[in-house]
Parts: C-alpha cells; sequence; structure tokens
C-alpha cells in the first residue's frame, strides 16, 4: 500500500500489521461533514425514496416486485465480485430444480437466500454482529473451498486481508485494519448503526457513511462487498426510510464501479466525504427512479397476465398462478400439482392454458418439463 497517499488521512490512520505491513484503521463514526454542499442531493434523493414509496403501494402483493428486485441485486452484486450466473439458472437454482446446477447459480442464489433472511430477522433483531454474521455464513453457505466454504463464513477474518495487488499484499492498494483491530471497528459500527436516529435526513447520510465504513474495515475474509451492499438495503429498512425492501444498489455501482472504489478511497486518503456521500446520494436517485419504472412495469405486466388468464378459463387456480409466477416463475406440473392442491391432470391442463395464452413458455430439452414466465425474467434482469 502506498503510505504516501494516506499523508493527510484525517479519516483513520496508519497502523503497522504483526507481518510489519502497513494497514488503514478507520476513525469512528460519525465525520466532520460540509451539509451545505450536500442539501441539494439530499433533497433529491429523499423525494425520490418518497415516489419509490408511493409505487410500491400502488399493489395489495409486495412480492410481485419484491423478488424480481431482489434477483436483480443478486446477479449484479454477486457478478461485481466475479460471480456470473443468468437470471435462467439463478431462479432455477432458488427452486431446487436446476437440471445441471452450477456453484456460480448457488453462491448467487445464497445471496438472495441470506438477504431475505436478514430482512426478516430485523423483525426481533437489530441489525447487529449477530445479523451480519449469520447473513455471512448463510453467504458462504454449501460451496467448495475455492468459492469461500474455507473463509470462515460467519466469522470475522483471523488473517490481514488486503483489496487489490492480487496474491501479494507488498502492491495492495489498500490494505484495511489488522485481525486484532476489527472486533473493535464493528463494535463501534454496531453502536453507531443502532444509536437511533429521527431525522430522514440523517438516516440517508447513515447509509453512505456505514457502507464506507463497513467496506473499510472488511471485517470477513470473504464476501464483505456483497455483505456491504446488503447491508444498505437492511439499513434503509431498519431505519424506516422505506416500508419495504426495495432499495438495491448494485447495479447502480456495477455501472459506475471504478468511480464507487475511488470515492471510497478518497475518504481514506484524502478524507473527502462530501464527493463520497454526493456519489452515494446520486446512486439512491438513480437506483429509486430505475425501481420505481420496474415496480410499474411489473404491475401492468401482472394485469395483462390477469386479463390473458381470464380469457382462458374461469378458474380460480388460474388467478393465484398468475400471480405467484412474479415469485416463482418457474413451474412443472409436480410442482403446480403439489403448490396449488389439483390433480396432475389438472395442474396440466393449467399450465397448457397458460402457454396458450402467451403467459408461459416451455423450457426446451427437460425432463420434467419446465414451464416459465420470460417476461418477470426479462423484468428482474433489467431488460
Amino acid at each position: 500500500m502506498d503510505t504516501e497517499a494516506f499523508r493527510n488521512q484525517p479519516a483513520g490512520e496508519l497502523i503497522r500489521t504483526i507481518e510489519g505491513h502497513w494497514a488503514y484503521v478507520p476513525a469512528p463514526l460519525p465525520p466532520k461533514i460540509d451539509l451545505g454542499r450536500l442539501a441539494k442531493p439530499l433533497a433529491k434523493a429523499m423525494h425520490q425514496l418518497g415516489e419509490l414509496k408511493g409505487a410500491s403501494r400502488r399493489t395489495q402483493n409486495p412480492y410481485i416486485f419484491i423478488r424480481p428486485l431482489q434477483r436483480r441485486e443478486a446477479l449484479t452484486s454477486s457478478a461485481m465480485e466475479g460471480t456470473h450466473t443468468n437470471i435462467e439458472d439463478l431462479v432455477l437454482e432458488e427452486e431446487g430444480i436446476a437440471p445441471n446446477r452450477s456453484e456460480e447459480a448457488r453462491e448467487t442464489a445464497n445471496y438472495g437466500v441470506a438477504l431475505r433472511r436478514a430482512i426478516s430477522q430485523l423483525k426481533d433483531l437489530p441489525i447487529s454482529h449477530r445479523l451480519i454474521k449469520e447473513a455471512h455464513r448463510q453467504l458462504l453457505s454449501g460451496l467448495s473451498d475455492g468459492r469461500g466454504s474455507n473463509k470462515r463464513p460467519g466469522e470475522y477474518k483471523i488473517h490481514q486481508n488486503w483489496i487489490g495487488g492480487a496474491k501479494q499484499i507488498e502492491t495492495a492498494r489498500f490494505v484495511p485494519p489488522p485481525p486484532d483491530r476489527t472486533q473493535t471497528c464493528m463494535d463501534q459500527l454496531e453502536k453507531y448503526i443502532n444509536r437511533g436516529v429521527d431525522e430522514p435526513a440523517d438516516k440517508l447520510l447513515d447509509l453512505a457513511l456505514v457502507h464506507y465504513q463497513f467496506e473499510t474495515i472488511h471485517p470477513f475474509a470473504d464476501g464483505n462487498g456483497r455483505i456491504g451492499r446488503m447491508l444498505i438495503t437492511l439499513m434503509a429498512q431498519q431505519s424506516g426510510l422505506l416500508d419495504l425492501p426495495l432499495l438495491y444498489l448494485s447495479p447502480y455501482l456495477d455501472e459506475h464501479k471504478n468511480e464507487y472504489i475511488d470515492k471510497m478511497f478518497s475518504v481514506s486518503a484524502n478524507s473527502h466525504w462530501e464527493d463520497w456521500i454526493a456519489f452515494f446520494l446520486k446512486a439512491i436517485i438513480e437506483t429509486c427512479k430505475a425501481a420505481t419504472i420496474t415496480i410499474d412495469q411489473l404491475n401492468s405486466l401482472q394485469a395483462q397476465y390477469r386479463a390473458k388468464a381470464a380469457s382462458a378459463g374461469r378458474s380460480a387456480k388460474l388467478m393465484l398462478i398468475v400471480d405467484q409466477l412474479f415469485e416463482s416463475p418457474y413451474l412443472t406440473v409436480p410442482r403446480t400439482q403439489e403448490k396449488f392442491g389439483v390433480t396432475y391432470r389438472a395442474a396440466q391442463l393449467i399450465l397448457e392454458k397458460l402457454v396458450t395464452a402467451g403467459i408461459l413458455k416451455e423450457l426446451p430439452g427437460t425432463y420434467p418439463k419446465y414451464f416459465y414466465a420470460p417476461e418477470v425474467l426479462s423484468i428482474s434482469k433489467g431488460q
């Protein structure tokens, strides 16, 4: 790590690791911030959060849009760390019906499971060591050693990690706090997150501050980027900025990945907090706009599917299946039979009607036959 880049680093301090390398330890939050520079982007971000909240109330079933948004987040956040799969394989993995499962799909599906479990845990737990570690454990669950199962799932690091520089710490761009300082840093962060804040603008600023702090601490041996981005969603929910878990920044951060990394680095090196927060607020603004559009698209698609299903038959099961497609867009005859309590023949006829209506398509080369809703998948991947 180039220590000259951190000559003036009021946002933290340089210390020696046990091995004698330099590492960076961030100062506890909060920093001193010039709020005057951030007044306009803060107002715009609050407005867009309000627009997103309003859009989410235009349907009685929030899972119509929550699961597609979560899938997009899982795909993008995982891809940012080098784990690439497609929406089709991800959903098949989620459903446990993938004919040829890949570790990439399993790892990406783990992100979605970890996210949903953490959201559910917020009913009983604050954002804490316990919740964060459990999310990390789930993220790396069931993977091979090469993909993270040997990286202490659910436990903070015990060996020094670094960012950039491939396999050599000497050429790293950034070295986070040593393991013996990690617990203290995370204790301070946990206390800050749960200190109690009333003003919406302060809650919004906290999303940016905590995300930087977590990524700078880099408490785990692997998976820090994904857990850090997951925290944004969890904090927006816990703080009440949104009624539902709808804020997923990974697509925007991936599109502006170099700037995202550089802005955080500049906080550590030069204490450029306002530049980082302005970038983060821009990410929230654009993410809320995109999510609002997606919600409207999904609501419109649901109305189209319901109209087509009504034309295909009068069965109440048809409407139930149509609504379920937004949460689980893949079906087989046996799964339809089991899930909706109908006979095998009735399930077969229902799926045939939905194919004829143009809602479902048959997935070629599968046995038993798989049927899927291609338009739901397209919206889930942002198309």
